[in-house]
């Protein structure tokens, strides 16, 4: 039988945050199970910032990075800025795993690289 809406909403379907490794730093962070929600504020930076320079890894890592409860760590633009001066190698392992877990597609990755 379907599930009802009720049903559907009160599924426990996220998995606690992952914990990741990043070599560059040689610590480990958490990265979010991400929700619809977060899915939707990355493709509307990418749609805002098509054609410009945008912090693409600094941006994605701002939507996933939490703390071990799940709790964001950044929340805002500046916040994106800041995470766009960090080390490029530890920001691309970031931007490698949120890649699988926002499931990002070859085709996406190829529009932000004409831009």
């Amino acid at each position: 039988m379907p599930l009802t809406a009720d049903e559907l909403l009160a599924l426990d379907d996220l998995k606690p945050p992952m914990l990741l490794h990043v070599k560059a730093w040689g610590k480990d962070v958490y990265l979010l199970d991400p929700t619809a929600d977060i899915r939707d504020d990355w493709e509307i930076y990418c749609a805002a910032n098509q054609g410009k320079r945008a912090s693409w890894r600094a941006k994605l890592a701002s939507l996933l990075l939490c703390d071990a409860d799940g709790k964001r760590l950044f929340t805002s633009d500046a916040d994106v800025v800041r995470l766009g001066k960090k080390n490029a190698k530890a920001l691309h392992e970031i931007w490698l795993a949120g890649q699988k877990l926002l499931m990002i597609t070859d085709e996406e990755i190829e529009e932000l690289e004409k831009n």
